[in-house]
């Protein structure tokens, strides 16, 4: 059934049910994200959460298009409720040669984010790379050769990505002269060309909409000092090498682009669950932490990570996820993610390359897996402070309170909380409780938008099949 215009204004409780429609759900309102403390912010003073995908394309030529990803898989992406991207290039590909760039490349990486963005989607742009170069055991390079030195250790034993890391003494060692700032072929130590790679493609982004930030590094290695990692973190290796070769991307990006977020990540040994020290490099005041959960038992990472990011005040974003197809435990990671009030982004089992499985096209439907898709509160006009869906019943929870969460930046008078509802949760329609606010969208509104009543402190939110 639908209700009359008068009703839907009404204030305190609300109870509708709309049916869905198909059209891809609403653009966020603002194209550029800051943050408040951990929590992703908008122009308007609202809370943002993502809900997005991985898009890493690891064979030649490095980039999606060339597998594949077009109009119809951002639409795809769009349909399915996800915001946010994070899109990876290969420096392999960017700077082939030291201090020589394929500018053409990185068109081709700008041209899949400016797609992204006409479909409302934030792209993380991240600099990808799993176990450095082909040539020391890497399924894949996305880090050049030229900036490769095993210093003639063998490969072997090399049983593949990931177990390379532990096992081969070349990877190990290439490593270990990346820490050292080893001198490139032209007598420039391998973390300036890395530093100067990324200002050379931040501006390229730097006054783009819809680009989320920058992730510095994918999944940094130890070397050989990742046995001192188990089982209690490496804090010397993170604060003392780590932060300062991160700190030169920060500082050359922040040449280009003083706008965008720079996410900086921990050790790859913290998406397994070990403790994270890493601080924010520069101090800068627009940082994020990165983070992944591939915790097996004890789910230590979401923590470990969302506490780090509190400690020193930068957003915190779940930037790696699954790599299965268990729903079951899609599911109670996505459950987790949301007590714990997270964004995400989830890495599709299609896009590994490990020993028995290759990647797969990265089209819209490899990116993703229907157990991740849920209701979620992508804006909130306010400071949240619970939010849960039961996947059994299609019961969807939100509460949050209507001051900001920046207590020196009121939230905007006409802000509005959205929700986003997918059919798949909601064949039938769904039926809308509020306390303290009022339904504003229209009647078979994918995006639920509620605006909070006069004089209310907290509003309550509950979506139910009907």
């Amino acid at each position: 059934m639908t209700i009359r215009s008068s009703m839907a204004r009404c204030l305190g409780a609300a109870m509708l049910v709309l049916g869905l429609t198909t059209q891809a759900a609403a653009a966020p309102s603002t194209p550029v994200l800051g943050h408040a403390g951990r929590w992703l912010t908008d122009d308007q003073g609202r809370v943002i959460t993502l809900h997005g995908v991985n898009l890493v394309y690891k064979k030649p030529p490095y980039f999606p298009a060339a597998g594949g990803f077009g109009e119809k898989d951002a639409q795809f992406l769009a349909d399915n409720g996800f915001n946010a991207v994070r899109l990876g290039f290969a420096w392999n590909a960017v700077e082939p040669q030291p201090g020589v760039y394929d500018d053409g490349y990185i068109e081709q990486i700008v041209q899949t984010q400016q797609l992204l963005a006409r479909y409302g989607i934030h792209s993380l742009v991240d600099s990808h790379q799993d176990a450095f170069n082909e040539s020391v055991g890497a399924s894949w390079s996305g880090f050049p050769e030229w900036a490769t030195f095993p210093d003639g250790l063998p490969v072997q034993p090399n049983p593949g990505f990931p177990l390379v890391y532990f096992t081969s003494p070349a990877q190990n060692q290439t490593w270990a002269n990346f820490w050292r700032d080893r001198a490139a072929p032209d007598g420039v130590g391998v973390q300036e060309h890395y530093a100067a790679m990324w200002a050379h493609v931040a501006q390229r982004f730097a006054d783009r909409p819809y680009v989320l930030g920058y992730d510095l590094i994918n999944e940094p290695w130890p070397g050989w000092d990742y046995p001192t990692c188990f089982p209690n973190g490496c804090p010397d290796f993170e604060r003392g090498v780590l932060a300062p070769f991160q700190a030169k991307a920060m500082k050359a990006i922040r040449e280009v682009d003083r706008k965008h977020l720079l996410f900086y990540e921990p050790s790859l040994t913290n998406d397994f669950g070990t403790p994270d020290f890493m601080p924010n490099p520069t101090g800068d005041p627009d940082a994020g932490l990165s983070y992944h959960d591939y915790c097996v038992g004890e789910d230590t990472c979401v923590t470990n990570g969302l506490d780090r990011a509190v400690a020193d005040g930068v957003a915190a974003v779940v930037t790696e996820f699954g790599a299965t197809t268990d729903a079951a435990r899609l599911t109670r990671l996505a459950d987790r993610f949301d007590d714990s009030m997270v964004s995400w982004m989830f890495w599709s089992l299609a896009q590994n390359q490990t020993p028995n499985h290759p990647q797969e096209p990265p089209t819209g439907p490899n990116l993703m897996d229907p157990a991740i898709v849920r209701p979620y509160p992508r804006a909130v006009a306010g400071t949240p402070q619970q939010w849960n869906y039961d996947t059994t019943t299609g019961t969807f929870t939100l509460w949050y309170g209507a001051a900001g969460i920046d207590p020196g930046r009121p939230v905007a008078a006409d802000a509005v909380t959205e929700v986003y509802l997918p059919p798949s949760a909601y064949p039938d329609g769904y039926q809308v409780q509020v306390q303290g606010g009022t339904v504003v969208s229209s009647p078979g509104a994918r995006l639920l938008q509620l605006a909070t009543a006069p004089g209310q402190g907290t509003v309550q939110v509950t979506v139910t099949r009907p």
